[in-house]
Parts: C-alpha cells; structure tokens; sequence
C-alpha cells in the first residue's frame, strides 16, 4: 500500500504533479486546487512536501492520485460512490470547489451550486446530494469523517483506506475493524499505534481474503 508519497516537487501541472522521491520519480494525478496550492510553494517549500495518495489499479495501468489534505482524499473516495461518478470526474469536481463548500452544498441541498461546477449537471448533482446529503462532516480540524463515525475507528482511517485502495469494499472494512477492535481490545491498548494498526492490518487481511 502507498499511503503517501513525500518527495520534493519537480514539475506541476494543471492536473500532474511529478514528484521525485529518492531515486524514482512519480507522475501523480491532482485536483486543479492541489495543483495551484503546489505552484505556490517556493524554494525550500518544494523539498519534502507529502502528498497522501490513493492508488487506481486498473486491468491495463496504474496511477497515484495525490492530495494535500486528507478531507479532499476521503471527499474523493467518497464522490465515488456516486453512480456515474468515477476517477476522472471526481478529481474535476474536486478542482472546481473546495472541500467544505461541496459538504454544504450537499447538505443545504444547493443543486444551483453544485450544477455549476464543472462537468457537472443537474442530474449528478441531484445524484449527489441524495447519495451524500448528511453523510459527510469536517471536524474541528477539518479533517472529513463520515458523519456518526466512531472517533475510535477515525484514529484508524489510514488501514480502512489502504484496504479500500486494495479493491476491497469499503463498507465490509469499516465493519470488520470495529469488530476487530472490539474483539481486541485489550492487546490492542497495550500496544503503540503503529504495532496495533500492524496487528489490525494482518487481522484485516486473514478474513478479507
């Protein structure tokens, strides 16, 4: 799983941020805004920057999607439930209007707003209001969770979407790590983060497969 690539930045696009890690460059797709929040960056801004990723893994090609923040990167995830949405159209939508105005349109049920994005019309956007309406909140950080999300499964996000970015169903995950937290609780508070997201990870996996 890649979870992030941090690297420093070679070239950006409108849409393509090349970014050079060690001895490998990677082209990773970006939104419009991501892309404009990257040119921005000067001199030593450029070095080390850290673009969480989600992996596309297609019959014929493989691409990195990268974000700057992690509530465009579960925004993202979360347009593709969508029917009719997909990569492409997500990461335009994505461009043409920030995180927390997209979350208030689709709960003010804007049609106007979220027809002018874009790519979009007044059929998606009727689609994604009743697909995502009351679904989706920034919390005090504005990070994105889903809305109900126990905090206790948000502090392990990072395994649900590394598993989700593997092809498994995102619903089926998030039910098999609350379970997995429940049935492990003691082990899992005696161990650090890192070892028990290890732990959970390979629980994961086992009945997954």
């Amino acid at each position: 799983m890649i979870n992030a690539v941090i690297g420093d930045i070679i070239h950006i696009s409108e849409n393509e941020a090349i970014v050079r890690a060690g001895n490998l460059e990677y082209a990773i797709s970006v939104t419009a805004q991501t892309a404009s929040a990257l040119s921005n960056l000067q001199g030593e801004q450029r070095r080390a920057v850290r673009l969480l990723t989600v992996l596309i893994h297609r019959d014929d090609s493989m691409s990195l999607i990268g974000f700057l923040e992690s509530s465009e990167r579960e925004a993202f995830l979360q347009l593709q439930t969508v029917s009719g949405i997909g990569v492409k159209q997500a990461l335009k939508i994505l461009g043409g209007i920030s995180v927390r105005n997209l979350i208030e349109a689709l709960d003010s049920g804007n049609l106007k707003l979220l027809s002018s994005i874009p790519g979009i019309g007044p059929k998606t956007g009727q689609k994604m209001i009743l697909a995502l309406r009351n679904v989706l909140v920034l919390d005090d950080q504005d990070q994105m969770v889903p809305k109900g999300e126990s905090k206790q499964r948000s502090k392990w996000s990072d395994i649900i979407t590394a598993l989700v970015d593997m092809g498994y169903d995102r619903r089926r995950v998030e039910e098999l790590i609350d379970e997995q937290l429940a049935q492990n609780k003691e082990t899992i508070a005696s161990l650090g983060h890192h070892e028990a997201e290890q732990l959970l990870f390979r629980q994961a996996i086992k009945y997954l497969a």
